[in-house]
């Protein structure tokens, strides 16, 4: 090998996805186990439908969640913590608008003895009131400290007001809510959403039958039922709305719109889009808003895929003085991309970029479960990320600049501005 000659720049077209085996477990529960790994190392998710969307009271979802672990009849939240710790593993929590989980985290022949106090735990859970009290006052201390960001003024508003504030994704939260949360709402929606329902499992790691097996007898333990959520008329604001913080010197600001999911036929070519506004670190906004006027540190654009729904946004917070200045620009950066043609050059820039994303993104077998799982809950084709990244190569000006005016109309905006 002559080091002094670079590697020949080959463009990828396609992914070659490792997809996990499925195995069907009790009581109709899944498990897909990717066990082509390279070390002892083993992930195991748990993931229910048991997200916020689901909750008749605000916090009870996220509560449950993080209390799953606090207390069993024979051990308190300290002793559990202290087991699976000894064993070298460690559990994380998780919970958003449609999901509530857990993940195990060991070595191959730590697993079972992980799992088996995960498992003791979490299904003798009884939630004590002392911790229940705990966890209010914690979350109520930081509630109160982030209300104090326009940050998170901004996104709260934009919540309620791209969804509704009546539904399940547009509420959100707010300080006399803490007050009514209370040890029976989290036992009923533990037993309804956790184990009255079926998880499905995702398993990374070389593990033996034996811990099979311990999956299936678990699962035996669980429930039948999936979880449904009332129909959600989703009634997006159109226009400003603003939110006074007298003793800000920052102005945070949010901008977007309902969007589609991923299993629209224009979401890929979107993304792409997206990533030339406000994607990516060399995107328009950065060199624009921060590298050109200096108005901020950072600026961007995503969209956001839900169950139910998906919404795109620009997001970034200026110096109050500015904010005028830096929705203009922002006005202008989609103007351009609605009346130009990109050039040649900075195409083949983002889509080096993000076929570049796409490789690391598949880096390795947890990565790769992590794809799956889009897939999964989405319910998008095995030759998604193959289509995205034709997609990408074959994508054209022309074909972006009519995305760009068929959903980038200012008047089907939303702007949040809190400051």
């Amino acid at each position: 090998m002559n080091r002094n000659i670079a590697p020949d720049f080959t463009k990828a077209q396609k992914i070659d996805l490792v997809f996990p085996q499925k195995i069907e477990l009790e009581n109709g529960i899944q498990l897909f186990w990717l066990n082509e790994t390279q070390d002892d190392t083993v992930k195991l998710d748990i993931s229910w439908d048991a997200g916020s969307k689901y909750q008749n009271k605000a916090l009870v979802a996220s509560f449950t969640n993080a209390l799953l672990l606090s207390g069993s009849p024979d051990l308190n939240a300290h002793q559990i913590s202290d087991k699976i710790d000894f064993q070298g593993g460690f559990i994380s929590h998780d919970v958003d608008k449609d999901n509530g989980g857990i993940t195990l985290y060991g070595l191959n022949n730590k697993i079972s003895d992980i799992f088996s106090v995960f498992s003791t735990a979490f299904n003798q859970a009884v939630f004590p009131e002392s911790e229940v009290n705990k966890l209010i006052d914690i979350r109520k201390n930081g509630f109160n400290i982030s209300m104090e960001k326009v940050s998170t003024l901004c996104r709260q508003s934009f919540n309620k007001n791209v969804f509704g504030d009546e539904t399940g994704y547009g509420k959100v939260a707010q300080l006399d809510d803490f007050n009514k949360v209370n040890q029976q709402d989290i036992v009923d929606f533990y037993n309804t959403f956790y184990l009255k329902s079926k998880p499905t499992l995702f398993l990374v790691g070389q593990v033996d039958d034996d811990f099979i097996n311990e999956l299936k007898k678990w699962s035996s333990k669980m429930g039948t039922t999936t979880p449904t959520c009332p129909p959600q008329n989703f009634k997006q604001t159109k226009g400003r709305v603003e939110i006074k913080k007298e003793d800000a010197i920052q102005s945070a600001i949010r901008i977007g719109r309902l969007m589609i999911q991923k299993n629209h036929k224009d979401y890929y070519k979107f993304q792409i889009l997206n990533t030339i506004l406000g994607g990516y670190f060399g995107s328009r906004l950065m060199a624009n808003i921060r590298e050109d006027k200096g108005y901020t540190y950072g600026i961007g654009s995503g969209l956001s895929v839900l169950d139910d729904s998906a919404y795109f946004f620009i997001s970034t917070e200026v110096a109050k003085d500015v904010t005028e200045s830096t929705i203009t620009e922002i006005y202008n950066e989609i103007n351009r991309l609605k009346n130009e043609y990109i050039t040649k050059n900075e195409l083949e820039k983002v889509k080096n970029y993000l076929l570049g994303e796409f490789l690391r993104h598949a880096d390795g077998p947890i990565a790769m479960m992590e794809n799956f799982k889009n897939i999964f809950f989405n319910n998008l084709s095995e030759d998604y990320y193959t289509d995205f990244i034709h997609a990408v190569n074959d994508v054209t000006p022309q074909q972006l600049k009519d995305l760009a005016n068929k959903y980038w109309d200012k008047n089907e905006f939303l702007e949040v501005i809190a400051g």
